[in-house]
């Protein structure tokens, strides 16, 4: 695949973000994790996924705005997308939640934006001392992630997230029940793919039942919550102040606010 890495050991599949130099999110990206683990989810040899990344910059730097800024970006090939442009993205984050395989998260680096809304499609998340996480789209012209953040983190602090943009660190995110383990920095896959191997060790039936039970007694109201998240950023994108934004952060300078 152009975007991802996959690489399996013992029951355990390890797909690993690799889309230098921070992994932005692209469409091509949305397409091959929607394919990845629709793939897996077929798979009697896999028992469990971890969901990694490759570089030393980030785990994933959120949606490659350079692709976002392009005039005409939007793919009309697919009706779905040219009516709903953020269905694609949204598609590739079901195929991570409704893996029939549980999916655990090993993060390392900064995580923002769209990679917050990775991790928090996944069923465990274990991250390295040195990660931090944020919803840095307000500072771009965007939105998104804020449904992520509930699910995670509570109401409080998913609005100083969502309002403020801030990074906070994973001992934060453990402290409020975010994600599941702090490790040392550097070795956060590996103690993930312990986690994986031990449940891909059980009955394969019985974990793809679990899976299914949890989402069913949880519910789709995360990814509901989210389509409105994504229609409130289409509104957002009709502004000026919008295409401003994603202009003066990719040329490194003071964003001017026209209320337009």
């Amino acid at each position: 695949m152009e975007t991802l890495e996959i690489e399996r050991h013992e029951g355990v599949a390890i797909v690993r973000l690799n889309r230098p130099p921070v992994n932005a999110v692209n469409r091509v990206m949305m397409r091959e994790l929607r394919a990845c683990f629709d793939e897996l989810s077929q798979d009697r040899d896999v028992g469990c996924a971890v969901l990694t990344a490759a570089g030393d910059r980030a785990f994933c730097g959120g949606i490659d705005l350079k692709e976002t800024a392009l005039a005409g970006s939007r793919d009309g090939g697919d009706m779905r997308a040219l009516l709903d442009p953020n269905w694609e993205w949204r598609q590739a984050q079901y195929a991570v939640r409704q893996c029939l395989v549980p999916v655990i998260a090993a993060v390392e680096r900064s995580t923002i934006g769209a990679g917050f809304g990775l991790i928090g499609v996944c069923d465990l998340v274990v991250a390295g001392e040195a990660a931090k996480f944020g919803l840095t789209e307000i500072n771009v012209g965007l939105l998104g992630g804020a449904s992520k953040a509930l699910r995670l983190l509570g109401p409080s602090k998913a609005r100083r997230m969502l309002f403020l943009g801030e990074m906070i660190e994973a001992a934060e995110l453990h402290r409020l029940g975010g994600i599941e383990e702090v490790v040392a920095t550097g070795s956060a896959e590996a103690r993930a793919l312990e986690l994986a191997m031990n449940i891909a060790s059980k009955s394969p039936i019985a974990i793809r039942l679990a899976k299914e039970s949890i989402l069913r007694i949880e519910g789709d109201e995360m990814m509901q919550q989210y389509r409105t998240e994504n229609d409130y950023t289409a509104r957002l994108r009709t502004f000026n102040d919008s295409e401003e934004a994603i202009a003066a952060f990719l040329e490194k300078r003071e964003a001017k606010w026209s209320w337009s």
